[in-house]
């Protein structure tokens, strides 16, 4: 059974606008990321928004052309004097993570090392929580996805972010390769977005979600920026 759906991102709403520029309808589950994760692998959803390139998910997923670029940044508490250059900056901070995120290889190494201090939850929203509470003192999130979450929690006051990138990379759909529909809905969302960046619609769409952002902060430059082995 699906949840009650929340007020739509600017990412399923570029998905939604995509498929409908080939006619093809979207229906949103909403679920805890592992849980997403492991219904669009079992084909029991066709697939999920928005994951970043992990070459060992391509035995079990399509992933689409890059819809729009990523960037995480360490969001902290207002008043924290906090700075960083390097990951070994990090160390004598407590960081919470979100479970399934991809973080880059060099970060989550360090945190597998012990290097860095981590504790994973199933939710940004608790994340965000947490960090507001004094619970732990960064937090690496998308910045536009985690400067509108803190608006809807009412934190936007009490946490603000460092400007160096943690992590700058692409977000793609995903389609489950149990499905055999799956390669032509591929096929058929890739035209679509092609059509949607064209015609100056996604970066609109960007615009008018994203005020407080330049649009070319989530344009993709490389369209062709593919998730490959």
């Amino acid at each position: 059974m699906e949840n009650t759906p929340p007020e739509l991102g600017v990412i399923p709403q570029a998905v939604t606008l995509a498929f409908g520029k080939q006619d093809i309808s979207v229906t949103y589950g909403f679920f805890p990321w592992s849980r997403a994760l492991m219904l669009a692998e079992q084909g029991l959803w066709d697939g999920s928004v928005a994951w970043t390139c992990r070459p060992a998910m391509l035995g079990q997923f399509y992933f689409s052309d890059p819809i729009v670029a990523h960037n995480y940044v360490l969001f902290h508490r207002e008043h924290m004097d906090f700075d960083w250059e390097k990951l070994e900056d990090l160390e004598n901070y407590r960081l919470g993570l979100t479970q399934d995120y991809n973080y880059g290889k060099e970060f989550e190494e360090a945190v597998a090392s012990g290097a860095i201090s981590a504790d994973k939850t199933t939710s940004d929203e608790t994340n965000f929580r947490k960090l507001a509470a004094g619970r732990i003192d960064l937090f690496p999130m998308e910045q536009a996805v985690g400067m509108e979450m803190l608006r809807r929690l009412e934190l936007e006051d009490r946490i603000s972010f460092h400007a160096r990138p943690l992590q700058s990379d692409y977000l793609y759909l995903i389609l489950s390769r149990r499905l055999p529909e799956s390669e032509q809905f591929l096929r058929q969302f890739n035209e679509g977005l092609d059509e949607l960046r064209e015609s100056g619609r996604l970066e609109e769409l960007l615009a008018n979600s994203l005020p407080y952002l330049p649009a070319s902060y989530l344009i993709v430059e490389d369209e062709k920026s593919r998730c490959t082995e």
